[in-house]
């Protein structure tokens, strides 16, 4: 991390200000890590009497893979999916047909217009903003919701965790739930209106977590 971060600031001993936080936020989760008895019978209360459990995502990658592997040996009965934001590699594929296949959990395989995303993702490369992995977060955290009020699932485990996300500044991207923000870059980019992708804007988002109940649970920040 180098002085682009605009928020950095060093102490006396040189430590900057984000490994502050990062120690401050690990004491925050390790006191709350007895919890996840507690937490997991939740989950399994909220989902008496329905198909699954809960919900999450899966990449390929090792935290939602690791998260994956937990929720099987915690007992909850999850509906995984996976949406292609067409960078996926070989790799990361075989991964997520290995552990479908082997845990034997029911998977989900979202499609989207890919000519539109295609154009989106342009859109935000030529506009020069910070993050451009903005339309892929925003339309997994659609998916996501859309997903879990299809199926009745209260609950959504994600790979998040503090160990290793925790330190992004603010400066170097924008608030990902902010839809009026990318249809503006689509609209400049192409001077169309953005339309035919997963989309949620601030209110159904609240209504998402307010109206529907639903709730993440970073299950690694509990192992």
């Amino acid at each position: 991390m180098d002085l682009s971060a605009s928020e950095i600031t060093f102490d006396d001993k040189g430590v900057c200000n984000f490994c502050h936080q990062a120690q401050k936020s690990l004491k925050e989760i390790e006191a709350e890590k007895h919890k996840l008895p507690e937490i997991i019978k939740q989950i399994k209360k909220d989902s008496k009497g329905k198909k699954y459990s809960c919900l999450i995502g899966i990449s390929g990658g090792i935290d939602s893979s690791t998260t994956l592997h937990h929720a099987i040996k915690l007992g909850l009965k999850p509906l995984c999916f996976s949406f292609d934001n067409k960078w996926n590699t070989p790799e990361s594929e075989n991964n997520v047909k290995n552990l479908i296949e082997k845990l034997g959990v029911d998977f989900i395989k979202y499609e989207i217009d890919d000519v539109k995303y295609r154009e989106l993702q342009s859109a935000f490369i030529k506009s020069g903003v910070p993050n451009i992995e903005i339309p892929t977060d925003h339309i997994l955290m659609a998916i996501t919701y859309e997903l879990a009020v299809k199926y009745n699932i209260k609950w959504i485990l994600s790979g998040g965790n503090v160990t290793t996300e925790s330190v992004m500044p603010e400066s170097w991207g924008a608030d990902a739930r902010d839809l009026v923000h990318i249809k503006a870059i689509y609209k400049w980019a192409t001077g169309k209106k953005l339309t035919g992708l997963p989309m949620c804007s601030l209110l159904q988002w609240n209504i998402y977590k307010w109206w529907y109940g639903i709730r993440f649970f970073y299950l690694l920040d509990y192992l």
